[in-house]
């Protein structure tokens, strides 16, 4: 079967929330067509005049057409759903514009269609609205007309695409326009286009860098980036129609640079999408990888080739690779190529793995086939599948190509196989013995990787290819210096079996970031004890890189929060140290690094932030950063007394951005009954459905704090995971949110989810227990 094009008519009613449509579509088919269809009413079939049978079950259209090459035209009508997938209404301000979600299975919930990534068709889009509504779709408007009290907008064709990747938002807009090749148009809803600027001219600087890199031109008219007021996700690639929450693109010079950083981020990320995704697109969801993995790498090396100052390798470390290495080093893990049945399978696999761990061993393979190599195979690669579909294998051989490296022959050990090793280093004179195991957290069956091993031994690089057990390396004298995984590049753990060597060389930040990200986990595993643990903490407690430093804050705010009796002496000694060092830096990589330490000794000394909090009376003066750190201290320092001056701030922030800010520092009071009254806000409207899983997690760094939301928990789980539904975001968030909350409550929780099964969410409510069970060891 081939679907060659969709011409589609559909007429809303704004108020309604009710469309009718018509689509003709242009096919080949030597059997009855099966369209998928959901929540559809499907009143009339016809071809060539003619009308045809058809049934309706299952989310299926099976229609009667026998062989058939030509037109068919279904007529049809459906509901704009109260729900963050589908076509959906985003509410704001007493009103709504309707916006769509399709990826991965959610466009058969807006047209009947083939909705499978491999069948890409083009589409003709027209839509009929109320008089003083708008209408963006993935293509430039081609005609607007008035017809019978509506008005019609009539789109280009687009090129051929996958169903998932169509867009369409109605409503009213305000829109800052770049003019370039192609026009760069951000859109908002009324009252919100003052920082639609900075985003705008990052995604022209990112598309013309893009271009040059892939050699190949971006392919339509225009690229629309729609502030959506109500989004499930970051971001979603639809082509020439990107949709964002409003924080991860809508930004200025006031917004600090942690909510720069964020908007350059997805907007690098989507816009590779443009080319990795929507030009090529996987076959199927098993390569989901593909998509994911390449666009999350892409936007932190292009960021880093027009922003070096940002560091955005370490960042790297930190948003991606951190949470895949833990992910990956537990049971219910998946291969980065996942087996995927059904399209509802796809959505519990958008996580750590598919995004982080793909674009890991992607950076792990371009340090070992060269910079220029992968750029040529990249390239190549989709100048040959452009505007079709692609494997990972089609990847593969595109880099073995141009490099000449057997990349075919290392890739399916890293993408079907789940897991990773530990390396084991160690010395003895002259002579370095390398052992490989799989690391868990919990016993996972050992595997053996192919492991492109870097290594510096006293000041000289050495790089090896560990295909077994067991590796010895004669150096040729003796041993006074060594690191493995230099710039941890490669995605593997090192435990050496003694750190003086390691510590007697000069460590990169991202090294000293690998070196403690993997004694933490080995920490957790039972590898090392508490004592060695800290040990390493205090030789590194004055840090000089923000990149060892956030990780430190990281695990210390954790470990205090999960037992301030047994690690509070370590996490407060280590923050207050490096506050002072942070404290006054005027480079954004400096106030970033001073606001997250502020924000966790806030929560650790009432002194500090009693003190820190005096700055909120020149709260609006403050730089988005600081305003962060100043909230908490705030919250934390007043209690319940600032609750009422911090909600009217809430409320009457214009731009979410401030609105997580304020809700952020509320969340992080020490009482219990105000924080769960302030979750209870999802129900009531005030606070936005796409903020409540993330305000879970946000609220859960106190003991007593921690037993009323998990109370509230058992009360709302159901209904915040409908919230979610289709999305599988409550299943991953709960992966994050299990480990911290459960603490002390172990067998409760494991019971609870246990006898309140919460469908789509099963792989990540497993994860989170997971982790709890090595979390639970340390506490």
């Amino acid at each position: 079967m081939k679907i060659n094009l969709y011409d589609i008519f559909v007429e809303f009613d704004f108020k309604e929330l009710a469309y009718k449509g018509v689509e003709t579509i242009d096919l080949e088919t030597e059997r009855d067509l099966e369209l998928d269809s959901s929540g559809l009413t499907i009143s009339k079939v016809e071809s060539n005049g003619l009308d045809l049978d058809f049934e309706v079950h299952d989310d299926k259209v099976k229609i009667r057409t026998g062989k058939l090459k030509g037109k068919l035209t279904v007529h049809f009508s459906g509901k704009v759903r109260d729900s963050l997938v589908g076509i959906y209404r985003a509410p704001y301000d007493g009103t709504h514009m309707i916006s769509t979600q399709f990826e991965s299975s959610h466009a058969r919930e807006f047209i009947p269609c083939v909705d499978h990534p491999a069948f890409k068709a083009k589409f003709k889009l027209k839509i009929g609205v109320n008089k003083g509504l708008q209408v963006i779709s993935n293509m430039p408007v081609m005609n607007v007309k008035d017809s019978d009290g509506k008005v019609i907008y009539e789109f280009q064709e687009t090129p051929p695409m996958s169903t998932y990747l169509l867009y369409v938002g109605i409503g009213e807009f305000e829109e800052f326009k770049i003019e370039n090749k192609p026009e760069i148009i951000v859109a908002t809803v009324p009252g919100k286009i003052s920082k639609a600027k900075l985003p705008g001219e990052l995604a022209r600087d990112f598309i013309k860098t893009y271009e040059e890199y892939f050699g190949i031109k971006y392919q339509l008219p225009k690229v629309h980036l729609i502030a959506v007021p109500e989004f499930a996700f970051g971001a979603m690639e639809n082509w020439g129609a990107i949709t964002f929450r409003e924080t991860a693109l809508l930004a200025d010079e006031r917004s600090g640079f942690s909510n720069v950083r964020r908007v350059a981020e997805v907007v690098a990320h989507e816009l590779a999408h443009q080319w990795f995704g929507d030009l090529v697109t996987m076959k199927w969801w098993n390569d989901l990888w593909l998509n994911e993995s390449f666009a999350t790498f892409m936007s932190y090396k292009i960021i880093d080739m027009l922003r070096p100052n940002w560091h955005m390798w370490g960042e790297f470390l930190l948003d991606e690779t951190a949470g895949a290495l833990l992910k990956d080093s537990i049971p219910t893990t998946h291969p980065i190529e996942a087996t995927v049945n059904t399209p509802q399978e796809v959505e519990q696999i958008f996580d750590d793995i598919s995004y982080g761990k793909g674009a890991s061993i992607l950076r792990m393979i371009e340090s070992y086939i060269g910079k220029d190599e992968f750029k040529k195979g990249i390239s190549s690669y989709l100048k040959r599948y452009s505007y079709s579909n692609a494997e990972g294998r089609d990847l593969w051989a595109s880099l073995e190509e141009t490099s000449g490296k057997p990349v075919s022959k290392i890739m399916p050990a890293w993408i079907l196989n789940e897991g990773y090793p530990v390396v084991k280093v160690e010395v003895n004179d002259d002579t370095i013995k390398l052992t490989q195991e799989r690391f868990g957290l919990l016993p996972v069956p050992d595997k053996t990787y192919p492991i492109p091993i870097t290594i510096e031994v006293n000041g000289k690089r050495k790089d090896v290819m560990m295909e077994d057990k067991h590796l010895e390396i004669k150096v040729g004298e003796k041993v006074d210096s060594i690191k493995v995984n230099l710039d941890k590049a490669g995605f593997y753990r090192v435990l050496y079996n003694e750190l003086a060597p390691v510590l007697a060389t000069k460590l990169t930040p991202e090294e000293q970031w690998g070196l403690i990200n993997d004694y933490f986990a080995f920490l957790l595993a039972g590898k090392i004890s508490k004592e060695e643990y800290i040990s390493l903490v205090k030789k590194l407690i004055n840090a000089e890189s923000h990149l060892p430093v956030l990780e430190l804050a990281d695990q210390l705010s954790f470990l205090y929060a999960i037992n301030a009796e047994k690690y509070g002496n370590i996490a407060i000694e280590f923050h207050s140290t490096q506050v002072n060092k942070w404290k006054g830096r005027e480079d954004e990589i400096g106030r970033r690094t001073f606001s997250i330490l502020a924000i966790n000794l806030s929560k650790m000394d009432p002194e500090f932030a009693s003190s820190l909090s005096e700055q909120f009376r020149n709260y609006e003066l403050l730089d988005g950063d600081l305003k962060s750190a100043v909230a908490v201290a705030y919250a934390v320092s007043k209690g319940s007394k600032a609750l009422d001056e911090l909600l009217h701030n809430y409320r009457s922030s214009k731009f979410d951005e401030e609105k997580v800010r304020i809700l952020n520092a509320i969340l992080s009071m020490k009482s219990p009954y105000t924080v769960v009254n302030v979750l209870s806000m999802v129900f009531t409207g005030e606070m936005k459905k796409q903020d409540i899983i993330r305000s879970i997690q946000y609220s859960l760094f106190y003991p007593s704090v921690r037993e009323a939301v998990w109370e509230w928990i058992k009360l709302h789980a159901k209904k915040v995971a409908e919230i979610y539904g289709g999305t599988g975001i409550f299943g991953r968030v709960m992966a994050d949110v299990i480990p911290l909350l459960g603490v002390g409550r172990e067998e409760e929780i494991e019971r609870f989810f246990k006898e309140n099964q919460i469908k789509g969410a099963e792989k990540g409510i497993q994860q989170g227990l997971e982790i709890l069970k090595a979390v639970s060891r340390i506490a």
